[in-house]
């Protein structure tokens, strides 16, 4: 819903109604952070049971929602939205959340059918799309199939002068090859139609193109393969991996600490090397310059970063010459060296931050200029530096976990350096369960109690999400993701890092040293300053969804303000009527509405008169179209491979189908058949072909309403319609949407009685059975002709579909009490042995982790997170 910033700006600026002319800068910049913190923004993370998945499963999660800057769990938003989406940024499903048992968590499952590939999960709240889609929760997802078996296929590339020869082979589930079918091929680069290709596959089902190695394609591609023709459907999409000379190209990008070159001063330069496809690469070679001398050797340390130190003078160009295997060299140009500025250049060793001003050669001191720190938008850093002062160190212990980000600032508050630093995270709570038993007996109650405490012994009642997985069927990966690197390095700190887990393995100088390399190469955080004396713009597009809200605004025919007119909503589905009056500005809204799923409403509109003379308007929301923030990896399918032969064994064994693509069938016929269910066999009076012509012609240009009122045994007076001489009023079933009298008669008042197709009328006795006990004045069906839009010709309805929040599966956790489903044999094979989003430790901070072991023997893998009261990132594997 797209509301103009309005109450809230006015009441955070009420707030700081002092003026500014009279602060100093210290609070001044006190006064930035205070808006900033008094204009709540979200941070969203998901933990999922596990990292990869297989068709017909189910996601399991459980949404982490905090406050970005306390990262208390305690926001305004009662719903979030989670979007799975393919590789090439087409949403396959959007699922509303809302939040139950004060935590978010439930499951999304994954059709039989779903091609297997690269996908991500895409997460956020109303309030965050504020901000905008960088801030959004990203989460790479890799799912396979082995449920569709109707056709199998691989590709082989074989690499020529210049080119590539693909060959794709496509094999039934019997492993015969498929010949002579028709197949199209598109080649795409940056999303664009590069090359297109028909092709027949040969008698051993293969079919063979040529893509250049190099040249005109863009830097990440993608082969699309569709079936043309013969009996199955398919289609999929294949990542082409780096090809011939493309595997040593690479591009070089430069970082100077504090933001420039510059003259004079000896300087760190960080840069980072990647490959086209994204993903980082390691080099070697040597800085040169003018004249093509050495300055210095240059080597990347980690993940494609490195760093080294020089002096650059003004006037002088540098370049760095660079190899990925000492033969195939490349060169990279500098950024051009400034002649005058002052930057600020930073060193986080051992707890202790120290901090150095860099001045161009040229460059005088004028006035007092000042160290300005913060984490998360808590200022915790002010100190005065002078001609005297240019450099000094503090404690980090001052720091609060996550990144800070210093910012040297002049007298007038503009930003003329900035600097990131990372303080990683303490131990705050004590975490005790015992070592996990051995799980070789199946069937078998194991029961694990933990404990929570503070420092000081205190017990911790917070919501914990548990995954436990076998090793043997899942790998793990403990450099991905998690609920820390999420919230204090992910969410802060835009851009790809690659494996982010790994920087919170362990507390040693080498990692804290490669976190150094992270932060000087990613130069965007989630706060930007250019003066930071001045206020922040605040704008607010989107409402926080504390509550489902149904609103929008009402205008007169030629657009004045139309206030204090009624508006009503109508939800068949929900047996909902609901009456409110817009406010002076024409605007209105149904609040706390409960509903889940796609809901049909229909509203109308009335002149405060009660006359039909105004438009309608229902707020809608406009999402943003999802954009791959990974790297391309080009597909593997053997890592998966058996991990999909259990799942399929599993989706047998639970009586699941296998998946038959076959090509879709156009059916012809010279009679139109209804989409419509008939009730003809149970009605009592029915009304089409000639007869139903005849009455219309009665009506004119009448609306559908009218039209009911000339039919035998039907008697309308106002809005009310009785059949059969009824005393109550008949249900309507209008194209199949089932609703009350009056809401039945309000849609059928705006459609022309030419739309109808058809009309049966079922007595009280007939209705009953189909309807229930709202039928008791009987039924009236009607049936539209196609292409006809419920609403009809007044401005004044509107009948519109919302999307409710989306009600889950819950995991199933067996359970063997008795001697009975011990013996069933029934196998209980498991990928998630045990799965609990909400583990709720009491008031002595204890919990139970309580399950029966599978039949097959596992290796466990135990991973629980959570988030305390107070803001504490809890996580523990094992």
């Amino acid at each position: 819903m797209k509301h103009t910033p309005f109450v809230y700006l006015f009441l955070i600026f009420c707030m700081l109604s002092t003026s500014l002319h009279s602060q100093n800068l210290k609070e001044k910049i006190s006064d930035n952070f205070t808006l900033l913190s008094k204009y709540p923004q979200e941070k969203l993370y998901l933990h999922l049971d596990k990292p990869y998945y297989a068709a017909g499963e189910r996601i399991y999660w459980k949404g982490y929602l905090i406050n970005a800057i306390s990262h208390i769990p305690y926001t305004g938003s009662n719903f979030i939205y989670i979007e799975l989406v393919s590789s090439d940024d087409r949403i396959q499903n959007r699922y509303k959340i809302k939040r139950k048992n004060g935590s978010f968590y439930g499951s999304i499952t994954l059709p039989p059918d779903i091609p297997a590939g690269e996908y991500y999960l895409r997460a956020y709240t109303q309030w965050m799309m504020n901000a905008g889609d960088a801030y959004f929760y990203y989460h790479k997802l890799r799912i396979g199939n082995s449920l569709d078996r109707s056709i199998q296929s691989s590709i082989h590339y074989e690499e020529g002068e210049g080119q590539c020869t693909v060959t794709v082979r496509f094999t039934d589930e019997q492993n015969k090859p498929l010949p002579d079918v028709r197949v199209e091929n598109r080649i795409i680069s940056a999303r664009k139609t590069e090359k297109h290709y028909l092709r027949r596959t040969n008698a051993n089902g293969e079919i063979g193109f040529n893509i250049p190695l190099i040249g005109d394609m863009g830097d990440s591609r993608t082969i699309e393969v569709t079936f043309a023709d013969g009996p199955y459907q398919y289609d999929r999409t294949f990542h082409v991996p780096l090809l011939g000379n493309r595997k040593q190209e690479f591009a070089l990008s430069f970082f100077p600490e504090g933001g420039d070159l510059l003259d004079g001063c000896n300087q760190r330069v960080a840069f980072k090397a990647q490959q086209p496809d994204g993903n980082c690469c390691d080099l070697q070679g040597y800085l040169l310059n003018d004249s093509g001398d050495t300055i210095s050797t240059v080597q990347t340390e980690h993940d494609g970063m490195g760093v080294f130190s020089f002096t650059p003078s003004a006037g002088e160009k540098y370049q760095v010459t660079a190899s990925r295997n000492g033969s195939f060299y490349r060169r990279f140009s500098l950024p051009e060296v400034k002649s005058g500025g002052i930057q600020l250049s930073v060193y986080h060793r051992k707890g202790t931050v120290r901090y150095n001003l860099l001045k161009a050669r040229h460059t005088q001191w004028q006035d007092t200029l000042y160290l300005v720190g913060h984490t998360r938008g808590i200022p915790n850093v002010f100190i005065p530096l002078t001609a005297k002062k240019t450099f000094g160190q503090f404690n980090d212990s001052e720091l609060q976990e996550g990144i800070t980000e210093l910012l040297l600032v002049d007298n007038s508050g503009t930003v003329l350096s900035r600097r990131l630093i990372f303080e990683a995270p303490e131990e705050l709570v004590n975490f005790e369960m015992p070592s996990l038993p051995p799980l070789a007996q199946r069937r078998k109650l194991v029961e694990l109690p933990l404990c929570i405490t503070d420092k000081k012994g205190n017990p911790v009642e917070t919501s914990l999400s548990v995954s436990l997985t076998d090793r043997n069927v899942i790998t793990p990966d403990s450099l991905t993701d998690h609920i820390r690197a999420s919230f204090l390095l992910m969410s802060d700190l835009k851009g790809y890092i690659n494996n982010p887990g790994y920087y919170f393995s362990e507390r040693a100088l080498r990692t804290g040293y490669h976190m150094e390399l992270l932060l000087l190469t990613h130069g965007w955080s989630r706060f930007s300053h250019t003066d930071i004396s001045q206020l922040p713009t605040v704008r607010i597009d989107y409402l926080m969804e504390t509550k489902q809200v149904i609103g929008g605004k009402v205008t007169k025919l030629f657009g004045g303000v139309a206030k204090d007119c009624p508006v009503v909503l109508f939800a068949p589905k929900l047996k909902l009527t609901s009456v409110t009056n817009t406010d002076e500005k024409g605007c209105f809204a149904f609040e706390d509405i409960d509903y889940s799923d796609m809901v049909t409403f229909v509203a109308q509109a009335k002149s405060k008169a009660g006359r039909a003379t105004v438009t309608l308007k229902i707020d809608s929301i406009t999402y943003t179209q999802p954009a791959h923030p990974f790297p391309v990896t080009s597909e593997n399918e053997k890592k998966f491979d058996g991990y999909d032969q259990i799942v399929r064994d599993i989706h047998q064994n639970e009586e699941g189908m296998q998946v038959v693509r076959l090509r879709e069938v156009t059916v012809t016929a010279s009679e139109r058949q209804s989409a419509y269910r008939s009730y003809a066999e149970f009605s009592d009076s029915q009304y089409s072909g000639k007869l139903l012509e005849q009455l219309k012609q009665s009506v004119g240009s009448g609306s559908a309403f009218d039209l009911l009122g000339r039919l035998p045994r039907t008697q309308i007076v106002g809005y009310d319609l009785n059949i059969f001489g009824c005393k109550s009023s008949p249900v309507f079933l209008i194209d199949e949407m089932q609703c009350v009298s009056e809401e039945g008669a309000m849609i059928l008042t705006n459609i022309d009685a030419s739309a109808v197709e058809n009309i049966e009328l079922l007595r009280p006795e007939s209705a009953t059975l189909h309807f229930g006990s709202e039928a008791i004045g009987g039924a009236v069906v009607v049936v539209l002709k196609p292409g006809t839009r419920l609403g009809g010709s007044s401005p004044g309805l509107s009948l519109f579909t919302k999307q409710g929040y989306y009600e889950s599966a819950e995991f199933y956790h067996p359970v063997y009490e008795t001697s009975e489903p011990k013996e069933n044999d029934k196998p209980d094979i498991r990928t998630t042995v045990y799965w609990n989003p909400n583990l709720q430790t009491d008031e002595n901070g204890r919990a139970v982790i309580r399950f029966y072991t599978p039949d097959n023997l596992i290796d466990p893998h135990l991973i629980i997170e959570g988030v305390t009261a107070n803001g504490y990132l809890l996580r523990v594997e094992e």
